[in-house]
């Protein structure tokens, strides 16, 4: 078996760790064209699709729809959209931040054989494309065969990861207005560069009818409530490469420890409220009326979910309205 030659400071993924153990034996590198490698992943049939975050896990069965070019002018943007019943899915990568993919040949740890495993430049996993039993056998070994990288002995990745630059909140005044003319996330990714990417830092700093703090128990609330009314919601997560977000209407809550598990038309969704340090009833513009979400932080004061309207801004704006707790 192969050993890993690790960077001096090495990357602390335990999923890359598992992966370099097995390098060149059950686990094989490809060469770093993630974009590439993602554009020929409707040759593999249905796949079943993991995307990783500090906080959650979704998985998904799907057929790997056409890889569409950004569309806001985002350079490195690209996106894919499968709409089924009852339920959409919009994913949107920054292939940028995607580097490194590894072909699992045979089960390794907790992943299955015949996957694709993507990581970005920090050796953090991004996705996981695992190929159903049923289909795409002979296409994920051509595709392995096309995209073997030459060295199987080494990952070579950086582990350093880079630090924000704050700038001034300014003034209460000049935060809310700031806030308010915001339209889309790149508006809003500006308000964040402020505070280094803490979150709570700029929440804390506007008054309630911008960010409110409530309580953690309101998001089981909110969700089992949904699931009793059968109300379409729009769960977000994400991470450096991908932000997915899924619109459905999700299944009752199930509890394993602290994890929350929502289901819905083959989709898996894993949220660890234990990673959940505090959550916030957030309005923002959009879509020519004021939005209302509520967004989880970690300890840090980053994100790690959100959950907002389906199609119905009102009929979410009354959940909400009997289930928040503050």
């Amino acid at each position: 078996m192969a050993v890993m030659a690790w960077p001096a400071a090495p990357a602390t993924s335990p999923l890359l760790r598992q992966c370099g153990a097995a390098l060149g034996d059950r686990v094989l590198r490809l060469q770093d064209e993630p974009l590439a490698i993602l554009k020929a992943l409707y040759r593999l049939g249905s796949l079943v699709v993991t995307t990783f975050s500090s906080g959650s896990r979704i998985s998904q069965n799907m057929h790997y729809p056409t890889l569409q070019d950004g569309e806001s002018g985002v350079p490195g943007e690209w996106w894919l959209e499968s709409v089924g019943e009852r339920c959409r899915l919009r994913q949107s990568l920054q292939v940028g931040q995607w580097h490194s993919v590894l072909a699992v040949l045979e089960p390794t740890g907790a992943l299955p054989a015949r996957s694709l495993v993507f990581f970005d430049r920090h050796g953090q996993p991004l996705q996981q494309m695992a190929v159903a039993p049923d289909s795409g056998g002979l296409a994920f070994e051509e595709l392995v065969c096309a995209m073997l990288h030459p060295d199987q002995q080494t990952l070579n990745l950086p582990a350093v990861l880079p630090c924000g630059v704050g700038g001034e909140l300014g003034s209460l005044s000049q935060l809310e207005r700031d806030w308010a003319s915001s339209t889309d996330d790149e508006d809003f990714a500006g308000l964040l560069q402020r505070c280094d990417q803490q979150r709570d830092v700029l929440y804390r700093s506007v008054r309630d009818s911008f960010a409110c703090q409530v309580r953690p128990e309101t998001l089981p609330a909110v969700l089992a409530e949904a699931a009793v009314r059968d109300t379409v919601t729009t769960l977000c997560v994400g991470n450096q490469g991908v932000r997915l977000c899924m619109t459905a209407p999700w299944s009752s809550p199930r509890w394993q420890g602290s994890h929350c598990h929502l289901a819905h038309n083959g989709a898996l969704v894993s949220l660890d409220m234990a990673k959940m340090d505090s959550l916030w009833r957030l309005r923002k513009p959009g879509d020519g009326q004021v939005v209302t979400a509520l967004e989880a932080l970690d300890d840090r004061g980053q994100w790690l979910w959100t959950l907002s309207a389906g199609d119905e801004e009102n009929q979410w704006r009354a959940l909400l309205k009997d289930s928040v707790i503050r």
